[in-house]
């Protein structure tokens, strides 16, 4: 392949974009755009405040203790304090709160007596985040109250306060986060959903690019623009779009492990390794997809298959090992996951860069070297053959 050639495809192809502005807008500004949107949903980066109805129905020392304890903890501030559950509900139904807090009657008493009455959270599943969040900060808050409480009962039974200290932490869980001990949004979500938005735009641009050639009748001036050199005329084509896939690719971990402040615990090179090999994954399927059916719509609607499935079958969401057999196949058929893979081993967990070899072996082993070496010569062929041509 002639690097003479290969620009004289990409000029071709440039000059296309310059008549054509809303074309190279779908592969420059409008990428960078949604990523600034998506980076901007997850900004806040934690849940606060998320709205409680507390119930209380002992109106206690205890539950009025709980309450200021609930409005102290990061996740959760008590937006109403219905009479009963029945108007609770529907603060819950309204979607005005995420979970009700009931606190019976007789609670203090009863828990003085030794014998409890459970407080009860019901939270809206719907909203699982939240639900999670707020679970973990009123289970804080009622451990805060309740300790509180017996501390000076256990040290005025005997040994002071030493004694009461021991005994009322005689049994605690600690909690250590490993790879975001932040617990921010904006670090696992963003950092999952940004490479996954750019992974959309390559390979739909790519599909369109290569795919309108067949559309609007123009192949073989196309294939002549790499002087009949399929691959040369194919990597001139999408120079263009390649060049702004990695600049915004690069951008994204300037902004992740740069300016947020995050620390890449692994090695960046590789990681940009990752990005790399998933946009030239992200070229090759669509080449491939084209060049068999030989149809735009086809292509991109084959590529939009794999576009909203990316993200889910990573095990970001859903556990890798908890998927039925039929997903975890569609997810070993996805470029997608493999990149994170190697993004989540660089960037979060800090994993030796070798650890990074076999992900990065599959997306060059599956994704790329045998998409091109099946769609190169059926290129070449379709664009020798005018009858293909006008498709949509």
């Amino acid at each position: 392949m002639q690097l003479a050639l290969v620009r004289s495809a990409c000029l071709r192809e440039i000059g296309y974009l310059r008549s054509h502005p809303w074309d190279w807008a779908l592969i420059s500004w409008v990428p960078a755009v949604a990523l600034a949107l998506v980076w901007g949903i997850f900004s806040e980066g934690v849940n606060t405040k998320l709205p409680v109805a507390l119930v209380d129905e002992d109106h206690s020392e205890a539950s009025r203790e709980l309450s200021i304890a609930l409005d102290a903890a990061r996740s959760t501030g008590v937006a109403a304090v219905p009479e009963d559950l029945n108007a609770a509900w529907a603060l819950v139904r309204t979607q005005r709160v995420y979970a009700i807090l009931h606190v019976p009657r007789d609670w203090e008493r009863r828990a003085r007596q030794g014998d409890p009455l459970p407080v009860v959270l019901y939270t809206n599943e719907q909203f699982h985040a939240a639900a999670t969040s707020l679970s973990t900060d009123v289970s804080g808050a009622l451990f805060s109250v309740a300790r509180d409480r017996a501390f000076p009962v256990v040290s005025a039974a005997g040994g002071g306060y030493g004694a009461g200290e021991r005994y009322t932490g005689a049994v605690h869980a600690e909690l250590r986060t490993l790879y975001g001990p932040q617990l921010s949004f904006e670090r696992a979500l963003a950092g999952a959903l940004l490479p996954a938005t750019l992974h959309l735009f390559v390979l739909g641009g790519a599909a369109f690019a290569i795919g309108r050639e067949f559309r609007d009748r123009t192949a073989a001036e196309w294939l002549r623009s790499g002087g009949n050199d399929i691959a040369a005329a194919l990597l001139g084509k999408l120079l263009p779009l390649l060049t702004c896939a990695l600049t915004l690719a690069l951008g994204i971990m300037v902004w992740d492990a740069g300016y947020r402040g995050w620390t890449a615990n692994g090695s960046l090179l590789t990681w940009y390794a990752g990005f790399v090999s998933l946009m030239l994954a992200c070229c090759a399927i669509p080449a491939l997809l084209v060049g068999i059916t030989g149809s735009l719509r086809i292509a991109l609607s084959l590529c939009a298959l794999c576009n909203v499935t990316a993200v889910s079958y990573t095990g970001f969401t859903y556990p890798f090992y908890s998927m039925a057999t039929a997903a975890k196949v569609w997810s070993h058929l996805l470029p997608f996951p493999y990149f994170f893979q190697v993004q989540q081993q660089q960037w979060n967990t800090g994993a030796p860069w070798s650890a990074s070899l076999v992900p990065l072996g599959v997306l060059w082993g599956a994704f790329i070297v045998p998409p091109l070496a099946v769609a190169l010569p059926r290129l070449a062929a379709l664009c020798r053959d005018p009858s293909g041509s006008g498709k949509r």
